[in-house]
């Protein structure tokens, strides 16, 4: 089952104002089994808006048209509709004495051009907005491209399209659709049912790889991929006539993705990695410092102070923007001659020695220490960025170096993103030595 949504208004096209109302649809669509396949946005043009609307109904099963409902001149969404499907624009009474009683209510005197927002294509029904002046438009196109008014069954692809006409203002925007379009939408008979598991350490390749054929297309569940600042998120997309069904295989599935790619697997939802490592280091009554130089540049500590429990779990924090001269390692309760060897070879010692100096001088479970960086330029002429990390505890510490090419600020948060996925395995690591003692 199909449907699109259409975005009508020259300030989206221009760029003034964004479009938010399609991504909300969108979310709101799939989760009542229909599957958006195309996003469309459209100035106040009377012919493209036309032909648009005679195209969308011939690809989808249902509709849904936002904007242009307003009493102005360039609010023609419902002489369009008029246009598109051969049907003329009749008066709506009861829409009409509910936007005067409107204007009543508010104390204001109704300009004469609001009376157009009552006006609908003769086969059509009444969206009633209980936030606004413009009501919707409900109507359904049949397969040979005749208008109908809606009754209370949704269409099949036999049956034509739906179309839903709702305003572009949000506030009257969502609570119509939740009021009068989702009730018609939900007799679909399809249940969708949508989680994500997020993974930090690896590429998209590697994931489809290990995966294998759960991302196999036309399965159900279906298994998307997708990246975004080094954290791959496994979209698992299960569709079925019943809710419990449409649970169970959504269940099955995931636990196979987890099986398949084993520690990756940080997440359930939208939980960013380092809330995971906060809630971790909270719940095993552990705690952490940091020390960053250039490297994570105070991007660990920005991330993990934006948890509620970062007080109780982040003991100390400190952040070195420049090298790592006598003063910063006094400062760290490190040898001044350690200094000496400050270069960027040395850097991973140098970090190493810092993260076990910090543990000790400051009694704390876990230490993260991310050094300073320095560019170097390969043989192929590309520029590739260096710095290491070192994270230490009681029983181990493990550093290693983080570099990549490109933006200073995709390195950092990617450099901090490594250093916290290599704690959290610590964690896990050192929760599982625990118990076994």
């Amino acid at each position: 089952m199909f449907a699109e949504i259409i975005a009508i208004g020259s300030e989206l096209t221009c760029g003034s104002k964004l479009d938010t109302n399609s991504q909300w649809l969108s979310r709101e669509l799939e989760v009542l089994g229909w599957t958006v396949m195309r996003h469309t946005t459209l100035a106040d043009d009377l012919d493209a808006i036309v032909s648009e609307f005679r195209t969308a109904v011939t690809r989808a099963q249902v509709v849904l048209i936002t904007g242009g409902l307003g009493p102005t001149l360039d609010d023609i969404t419902r002489d369009a509709l008029g246009l598109a499907f051969d049907q003329r624009l009749i008066r709506d009474l009861q829409s009409l004495e509910q936007i005067e009683a409107l204007f009543v209510a508010r104390g204001r005197e109704m300009p004469a051009r609001n009376r157009r927002q009552a006006d609908r294509p003769e086969y059509s029904d009444v969206l009633v907005n209980t936030c606004g002046t413009a009501p919707g438009i409900l109507m359904r196109i049949t397969s040979t491209g005749a208008a109908m008014s809606v009754t209370a069954d949704v269409p099949d692809a036999s049956q034509g399209c739906l179309i839903a006409v709702m305003p572009g203002v949000p506030a009257e925007m969502r609570p119509m659709f939740e009021q009068h379009v989702r009730p018609v939408l939900l007799d679909s008979g399809m249940v969708l049912r949508r989680a994500v598991i997020r993974t930090f350490g690896f590429g998209e390749s590697d994931a489809e790889q290990l995966l294998g054929d759960l991302t196999a297309r036309g399965r159900n569940p279906e298994v998307g991929i997708t990246a975004s600042e080094a954290v791959i998120s496994l979209w698992v997309t299960a569709r079925s006539q019943s809710v419990e069904e449409a649970e169970r295989l959504s269940r099955e599935t995931c636990q196979l993705v987890r099986e398949r790619l084993g520690d990756a697997v940080y997440a359930d939802g939208d939980d960013e990695l380092h809330d995971v490592v906060a809630e971790l280091l909270k719940s095993g009554n552990r705690s952490v410092a940091l020390v960053e130089g250039a490297a994570t540049g105070g991007q660990l500590a920005m991330w993990m102070s934006e948890n509620a429990t970062v007080g109780a779990v982040v003991k100390t924090a400190m952040v070195i923007p420049g090298e790592w001269d006598a003063a910063a390692l006094r400062m760290l309760g490190v040898e001044p001659r350690a200094a000496e060897n400050n270069h960027p070879e040395d850097w991973l010692t140098l970090a190493t020695l810092v993260s076990e100096t910090l543990r000790h001088n400051h009694n704390v479970d876990f230490v993260l220490v991310s050094s300073p960086f320095y560019d170097e330029r390969l043989d192929s002429g590309v520029i590739m960025r260096r710095g290491y990390v070192a994270v230490s505890t009681v029983h181990d510490i493990q550093s290693f170096d983080v570099s990549m090419s490109g933006n200073l600020a995709i390195f950092r948060q990617r450099a901090a993103r490594t250093a916290l996925n290599r704690l959290r395995l610590m964690i896990k690591h050192e929760s599982f030595l625990g118990n076994a003692g």
